[in-house]
């Protein structure tokens, strides 16, 4: 039968601050969590949370923290 995650494709989600690499992070709800704790902390900084493919650096969406 095999394992389904296998068949998943291998996404993770980069969190940045001020257009710099962060942190990344598996689930979508993991970074956008970070990303508003961070936001908050530090209002005056432009937060982003991107979503990326292991296999590329192209940025597939990009979703802005407010």
């Amino acid at each position: 039968m095999g394992c389904l995650m296998k068949n998943l494709p291998h996404e993770y989600y980069v969190l940045k601050i001020d257009g710099r690499v962060n942190s990344t992070h598996r689930r979508f709800m993991d970074a956008v969590r970070a990303g508003l704790q961070l936001k908050n902390e530090f209002p005056q900084h432009d937060v982003k949370v991107r979503l990326a493919q292991d296999s590329s650096e192209e940025v597939m969406r990009d979703s802005v923290v407010h």
